[in-house]
């Protein structure tokens, strides 16, 4: 019987799984989760098979001293960047404010909405061994996790679903339901903006958990690059023009929020965002400046804050904390920057490395927090149960009747010279019945729309070069595995020399194929298949949630494979390619995104094709050549059904001027102008650059006539052209080239 010394009910629940079992479900937890997001960092945090669970007593605790602290901290906010009362009373020390960078002058006077500004709160607290609670720090810029506790849970249930089909713990959704209603609130200002959340790029460390949460509450995740600012106006840069946005979910830090005014020095935010705010047509949140909230010498005086901004005193304390121009007494004492930054855990230090840093230390630079070693839960380590100190994460809302706190929550351990995991917190269901969300109080009519002009110039372009190095794979993978299977079947020396003709061909595959599938460099398999993966999760929240498990089966090699498992291997990873190619065609809507990725393999297929059939050569190949050939282009059957025997003009013709065979350049170029037509025009007068492009192509193609010599130098040289065309009347992202009329200029 597995022993949990945590819970009763926890190790009743879990009686019924031996350590075998418990490996086995963690095995399955692990696999999931690397198949849902193969990138590495993707993820912060692994997760534990074996959950937290809280008793209620202490549940109801973290609730009522949770929400109260929150309303604090909102109301602390609102007096910070507001009348600064506490300031003028001598409540807080001036240097709170401005000796801090966290201190946002920029947006002294700005607050813009109750519930905007600490809409997500997030914080970190402790057990010590006395069973008391501690606050440890606040989150309350960008609190990271509410998307990993949905998909925690979501885990847990399925590898733990005879538990949870019995509803025996708390569902998280409706809190987050809640979180819904609370946005439509805030975004009701008119019936055509729309809510957005900025998050940072899409390989960055927090980008899976910001996906998970936009993906729950249905608004899209958006850059910096994909807004732009107008007039006093925040719009969202859609390939049709410009669509107002007036509700932002702010998940980039502070600095980052205005590069213009708050002097970031990256280029995660939006110029002139804070214009828009002051201006009353943009709602954050949170509100730009909270993390303000979060300097660590400002825990110290929210007991002596409550009373006065609450009329009530602090229900759940946090760590003594010191602060000021002497030392504090003794040395059990967790130091952290004033200005913020990881915590130095001096008690955990050799001694003569302690005794240097406290010779040096210089007091008004460092908060000193008291040290407490956390309570301990089991977890799975290696094969075995463990007892390992945890920080509990909590998450509270915002919504129109207060604070709600959302029945779950992460539990953070690093096991010694471990990675940071995570586990999922659990509370029992309540006997009373949980009372529903309510509903928007004023409801806009919304109106309908078939259309698919939700796409960004930038999500435009990551569509159009993932469909261009899908195809590319694809094609490179069907050309390697026909020559290494023609290499076991035919030996002769004229099959060699066949074989040698068409690896020529491709320069891409090197002197040998057993380089091109090992190699990184640029059009090598694993390049390719990095970059497909790279694209496929930057698109993750507008494809088919089955897209993260067949990017993962295209992961790169993580050794050298050599050349007896080159083929095995090729034909192994076909088959997600292939399914990469339905996912592309039967779960996107014809929507912007769709024309541009079959734009991108369209394009790519006919320079592929005109490439390959222009380094043959004028001269008519040998049969074995044209044998292969057919098979690379996947084109045999087709020609066998038409013609009794192999010559070069059929092939040629089949293969460059036949629009009704899907693999010739004459149907790509006839696809590709079926698709221009569908894109937002740019122009009232003449044909744009790659609708002209298309057009020099297209004309020395249809005036060609077998038996003379096909224009494939010619082609080959205009074809490039309508790929910049394109980027520069619809992917560029330098200049606004299309505002969408003059209302929104």
């Amino acid at each position: 019987m597995l022993k949990l010394p945590q819970s009763d009910w926890l190790e009743l629940q879990f009686s019924r799984y031996g350590l075998d079992e418990l490996q086995q479900r963690w095995q399955e937890i692990a696999r999931g989760m690397k198949d849902a997001q193969p990138h590495i960092g993707q993820r912060l945090w692994g997760l534990d098979p074996v959950p937290a669970l809280l008793a209620e007593s202490d549940w109801a605790q973290l609730e009522a001293g949770l929400s109260q602290r929150a309303q604090l901290l909102n109301l602390l906010l609102q007096d910070a960047y507001g009348q600064q009362q506490m300031l003028r009373e001598g409540r807080l020390h001036p240097a709170l404010y401005y000796n801090n960078p966290a201190w946002l002058q920029p947006c002294h006077g700005m607050l813009d909405s109750e519930l905007g500004r600490l809409l997500f709160y997030a914080v970190d607290l402790v057990r010590d061994e006395a069973g008391q609670w501690w606050v440890l720090r606040d989150r309350a810029g960008t609190p990271h996790g509410f998307g990993s506790v949905l998909s925690n849970r979501r885990w847990m249930a399925r590898a733990y679903h005879e538990i949870f089909s019995e509803q025996l713990l708390q569902p998280l959704a409706p809190a987050y339901q809640s979180l819904r209603f609370s946005l439509s609130e805030l975004g009701q200002r008119t019936g055509e903006a729309r809510t957005v959340m900025l998050t940072s790029a899409a390989d960055s460390a927090r980008s899976a958990d910001d996906a998970g949460l936009a993906n729950f509450l249905g608004c899209a995740l958006v850059e910096g690059e994909d807004l732009t600012v107008r007039k006093g106006r925040l719009y969202l840069k859609l390939l049709e023009g410009l669509q107002p946005v007036d509700l932002l979910l702010r998940r980039i830090p502070d600095r980052d929020c205005d590069p213009l005014e708050l002097g970031s020095s990256g280029w995660h935010g939006v110029v002139g965002m804070l214009q828009t705010v002051r201006a009353g047509n943009l709602v954050v949140c949170n509100s730009p400046g909270s993390g303000w909230l979060e300097t660590p010498a400002l825990s110290q005086s929210l007991a002596q804050l409550a009373p006065a901004l609450l009329g009530q005193p602090l229900l759940l304390p946090d760590l003594p904390a010191h602060w000021g121009q002497a030392l504090p007494e003794g040395r059990d004492w967790v130091a952290r920057r004033f200005a913020g930054g990881p915590p130095l855990l001096l008690p955990e230090m050799e001694t003569t490395d302690q005794d240097r840093w406290w010779k040096s230390c210089r007091p008004e630079q460092w908060v000193f927090q008291r040290y407490v070693r956390p309570g301990r839960f089991p977890c799975w380590y290696q094969g075995q149960l463990e007892n390992f100190s945890g920080v509990v994460r909590c998450f509270l809302l915002a919504t129109a009747t207060g604070y709600r706190l959302i029945p779950g929550g992460l539990v953070r351990m690093r096991p010694p010279g471990g990675k940071l995991f995570a586990k999922d917190l659990w509370r029992l269901a309540r006997k009373e019945t949980e009372p529903a969300a309510a509903a928007p109080i004023t409801p806009v009519d919304l109106e309908l729309s078939r259309g698919g002009g939700d796409v960004p110039s930038r999500v435009a372009e990551q569509f159009y070069w993932f469909g261009r190095y899908l195809e590319r794979c694809e094609h490179l993978l069907r050309f390697a595995r026909t020559l290494l299977a023609r290499q076991t079947v035919d030996s002769g020396s004229q099959a060699r020399a066949d074989l040698e003709c068409l690896l020529a061909s491709r320069a891409e595959f090197g002197p040998d194929l057993v380089s091109w599938v090992n190699g990184q460099e640029p059009d090598q398999l694993q390049s390719l298949l990095s970059h497909m993966q790279r694209l496929g999760t930057a698109l993750r929240d507008r494809v088919s949630a089955d897209m993260p498990r067949i990017l993962a089966a295209l992961q790169p090699l993580s050794e050298h494979l050599e050349g007896r498992h080159l083929l095995g291997y090729l034909e192994e990873l076909s088959i997600p390619l292939w399914g990469l190619v339905a996912i592309a065609r039967e779960s996107l809507y014809r929507g912007y995104g769709f024309r541009f990725l079959e734009i991108g393999r369209r394009l790519e297929r006919a320079l592929l094709t005109c490439e390959l059939l222009e380094s043959l050569g004028t001269e008519s190949p040998s049969w074995g050549v044209l044998d292969m050939l057919l098979e690379v282009t996947d084109s045999g059957r087709t020609y066998r059904r038409r013609y009794p025997r192999l010559e070069w003009m059929p092939v040629l013709d089949l293969l460059l001027a036949d629009d009704t065979h899907p693999r010739s350049l004459a149907f790509q170029l006839r696809v590709l102008e079926e698709h221009f037509g569908l894109l937002p025009a740019r122009s009232r007068v003449g044909l744009p650059a790659h609708q002209e492009a298309l057009l020099r192509v297209r004309a020395p193609l249809q005036l060609w006539r077998p038996p003379q010599a096909p224009p494939l130098q010619q082609l080959s040289q205009l074809l490039p052209a309508i790929s910049q065309g394109l980027g520069s009347v619809y992917l560029s992202h330098l200049t606004p080239r299309f505002q969408g009329g003059s209302d929104a200029l």
